[in-house]
């Protein structure tokens, strides 16, 4: 029990954990992306703004071309200290004078048909002007004003006459934020790791008040069971003495019922006890469960028919299993016993056993009054009766199903119970 919970509190932190680590990476990326595709549209806004080129922002001794620089723009205010124009741009934080001499891009102007009427591919060396004429054709074609094509941001102007193609080289940003990405998840993965190393150190101090609670619990319940048998036993002795002297009554009667139904419930208490701590290991032995399964249900089947309730079976034979025998048994008549009980006069009673290759399946499904539709984990709770109640009405003391629970986890196997129609009981045992 306290392995499993560690292992819960283990896998619970490093589920969070991992979870948390996903989120800001996801946010960052893509915070990292947007930011990229923003400074490249502001690029691509700044050159179209300017015809397609840098050249009214450049300095006029790096202005390329035998065309005398042109003048500088009345909204360019003269930097006295050097002697040439600012760069204009509306984000300053974003770009600096240096962007147009290092920003590789390429123009294509076409005219009102898509017809490519020319093309300027001096500021780029991996693009000849047939293939920025082409794919410029093909982009202005599919209607799409701007996105990626490769590694190239684009953004087309369309005019009434002609429009304007701008292609900016984002091949260097795309590998930074790849880069980018990569670093964030390794990172990611050894701070995963390294977190996993810490709470698997202190997993056992942060379980350990819960598991010093619950050693105590089952240690009272062991404590407490032999410590009433003395009581019991003293009141069952006097209570037979006082029958021999006086005669049977009703009174003793009720004090025989009851002293035998305290001490059946400190039996079953002690020994759930003993099976959540571990002190009853299962015998690993093959025998024929399928001859098992009968034996059980034959008696209860019985039971059944005098009360009016169809009692049929469906068990596949020849189906052999390795594992404690008494305590697989104690689970079929724990099963058997819990339906009969709750299954109201006319109603069914159904078990079934299969065999799938190495797994085998048990299902009890019986007729039930007043229970809601869907999974019922809450059956397996200790004192859990149900009718929903703790009155001595019907027969038991509620732990029957907690028992079987603990039968089943002990042979690592798993145990359901489900309503699939609010008039059913479906209990599912996958050994």
């Amino acid at each position: 029990m306290i392995k499993k919970l560690k292992r819960s509190f283990i896998i619970t932190a490093m589920i969070s954990v991992i979870a948390v680590l996903a989120v800001i990476v996801t946010v960052m990326n893509t915070v990292n992306v947007m930011n990229s595709d923003r400074e490249a549209d502001a690029l691509l806004e700044l050159l179209a703004e300017n015809g397609g080129t840098f050249q009214a922002l450049m300095r006029p001794d790096m202005v390329t071309g035998n065309e005398p620089p042109p003048d500088k723009p009345d909204n360019v205010p003269e930097d006295t200290d050097r002697g040439f124009p600012r760069m204009p741009f509306p984000d300053r934080g974003m770009f600096t004078v240096e962007t147009p001499y290092e920003t590789r891009f390429f123009t294509v102007t076409l005219n009102s048909d898509g017809t490519p009427l020319s093309s300027d591919t001096s500021r780029i060396a991996g693009v000849k002007d047939e293939d920025a004429r082409t794919m410029a054709q093909r982009l202005y074609l599919s209607g799409v004003v701007s996105g990626y094509e490769g590694t190239l941001r684009y953004l087309i102007q369309r005019g009434e006459d002609s429009s304007l193609c701008i292609f900016v080289d984002r091949s260097r940003a795309l590998i930074s934020v790849s880069n980018f990405l990569l670093n964030s998840l390794l990172v990611s993965v050894g701070a995963t790791a390294g977190i996993a190393v810490l709470v698997v150190v202190f997993s056992g101090a942060a379980v350990r008040p819960m598991a010093e609670s619950y050693e105590k619990q089952k240690k009272f319940i062991t404590d407490a069971g032999h410590e009433l048998k003395t009581p019991l036993t003293v009141i069952a002795t006097c209570t037979e003495v006082i029958e021999a002297e006086q005669g049977e009554s009703k009174w003793t009667k009720g004090i025989t019922a009851q002293t035998e139904r305290l001490s059946g419930l400190t039996r079953e208490l002690v020994a759930l006890a003993r099976m959540d701590e571990g002190g009853t290991q299962p015998e690993r032995e093959a025998f024929p469960m399928s001859e098992t399964l009968a034996e059980i249900l034959d008696p209860f089947s019985m039971i059944a028919e005098r009360r009016g309730i169809a009692f049929s079976t469906d068990i596949q034979p020849d189906i052999t299993y390795k594992g404690d025998k008494s305590l697989i048994a104690k689970l079929f008549s724990i099963l058997a016993d819990n339906a009969v009980k709750y299954t109201p006069e006319g109603g069914s009673i159904m078990f079934s056993l299969s065999r799938k290759g190495r797994r085998i399946t048990l299902v009890s499904e019986n007729t039930a009054e007043d229970i809601e539709k869907g999974p019922h984990h809450e059956l397996f709770d200790r004192f859990r009766r149900g009718d929903s109640s703790h009155s001595s009405d019907t027969p038991g003391y509620g732990i029957g199903l907690s028992m079987a629970q603990s039968v089943v986890q002990t042979h690592g196997g798993r145990i359901d119970a489900v309503s699939k129609d609010g008039s059913s009981l479906t209990i599912t045992v996958k050994l």
